[in-house]
């Protein structure tokens, strides 16, 4: 069984990174600027849609919109594998029963899991970091 999960994990983390790359290298035309998704956050200086790098602060409003869509995919990826955690943990709870190793394997599962929650909580300040390392507005 955890040959298995072990094999079914590397092959997940692979394709995560793998598989973005396929996707980019089918796209054929030549790089002149970037589509800002999260203006909202960004502030007042970066409008929604696309930006020409010609434009005063174009490249701040790029960067700070591709740390804002990495840090979102963090949080959402280690919030759902952490509510998996506490639920498989719960569930080593409920069928342990009276083996101490068990209940121990759970507990340690939960830590792990609330580590898991605090690293996620943390990507969701990066992006205000950057801007502030940055300059942004």
């Amino acid at each position: 069984m955890k040959k298995i999960f072990l094999t079914l994990s590397l092959v997940s983390m692979i394709a995560a990174v793998i598989l973005p790359a396929l996707v980019s290298a089918a796209n054929t035309e030549p790089l002149s600027g970037c589509t800002v998704t999260n203006a909202a956050r960004l502030g007042n200086n970066c409008n929604a849609g696309p930006c020409v790098f010609d434009t005063g602060n174009c490249a701040l409003c790029c960067t700070l919109n591709t740390v804002y869509t990495v840090t979102d995919w963090v949080f959402f990826i280690l919030m759902a594998v952490a509510v998996f955690m506490i639920i498989l943990a719960g569930f080593k709870f409920v069928t342990g029963g009276d083996k101490p190793e068990e209940t121990a394997k759970a507990r340690q599962m939960i830590l792990y899991a609330a580590v898991g929650i605090a690293v996620a909580l943390l990507a969701r300040a990066v992006p205000s970091l950057v801007k502030f390392v940055l300059g942004g507005s």
